[in-house]
């Protein structure tokens, strides 16, 4: 018998739309627990945020798969201090917001994105879920130095996990790691989204993204452990056979 929370998101099966990919896959025909957490008010305010980032559309959120890894290690290791790299119209955002909540342990998220119009869009959806006190926001550049003192003020001390989802673009993710990745405490933990073949599309200049970046970055360095995930998916679709069902990759990173 299916409990109401476990309905939740099974609507999307039926929504043709290619934000619902991941729903409209082989075996997917359940909520996800990203979504079954969720208090009623709180998957009211993410129907509403679907429905109005499609009115704009403001289309570009981060996907299931990956959602349900961040939630993994951020309910299952009680964490506290996050940070997110590119938070876009705010999916991910509220979703981490609500889950910080949930828990109950003070737990607060810094996010940080360039472009102020998603940056507003993202604070007003906050504020109607009530966890302004959990998702704090700031309009600049993930790769600036003002960023990170935003980010170690908000959170009150260095981040346990960051998640870096922000422009793609290989020369901005290699200036991205090297201001994150050398104050990280031991055995905190960075996902990289986008880490693909496939995903070295998004790099606009043609200079492999976010993959190509790690590649030059990570050569020679101790300090770090790094399993790429989807690495060599080079086609757009999605197969079913995946086992982590994440056609654009992700990398983890854990700080030595």
């Amino acid at each position: 018998m299916w409990s109401r929370a476990s309905q939740r998101s099974r609507a999307f099966r039926k929504n043709g739309h290619p934000r619902f990919w991941w729903h409209h896959l082989d075996g997917t025909d359940y909520a996800p627990p990203i979504y079954q957490v969720l208090t009623r008010r709180q998957w009211r305010v993410m129907r509403k945020w679907y429905a109005a980032t499609a009115k704009r559309n403001a289309i570009g959120e981060i996907n299931v798969p990956a959602m349900c890894m961040i939630q993994a290690l951020i309910m299952g290791g009680g964490l506290r201090r996050i940070v997110q790299l590119g938070h876009y119209y705010g999916y991910s955002a509220l979703l981490i917001g609500f889950w910080l909540k949930n828990m109950g342990q003070g737990g607060r998220l810094a996010s940080i994105d360039i472009d102020p119009d998603a940056t507003a869009f993202t604070g007003e959806w906050a504020r109607r879920g009530g966890i302004s006190d959990q998702v704090v926001l700031h309009v600049g550049d993930s790769a600036a130095e003002e960023s990170y003192d935003f980010a170690i003020q908000a959170l009150d001390g260095p981040p346990e996990l960051i998640l870096l989802d922000s422009s793609h673009q290989y020369e901005h993710t290699l200036r991205e790691l090297d201001l994150w990745v050398p104050r990280m405490v031991p055995q905190s933990i960075m996902l990289l989204h986008d880490t693909s073949t496939y995903a070295r599309n998004w790099d606009q200049r043609g200079h492999g993204g976010v993959q190509q970046a790690l590649d030059d970055w990570l050569p020679g360095r101790d300090d770090v452990a790094f399993l790429n995930l989807n690495r060599r998916v080079g086609e757009p679709d999605v197969p079913d056979a995946m086992v982590y069902r994440d056609g654009c990759g992700l990398g983890i990173l854990q700080k030595l």
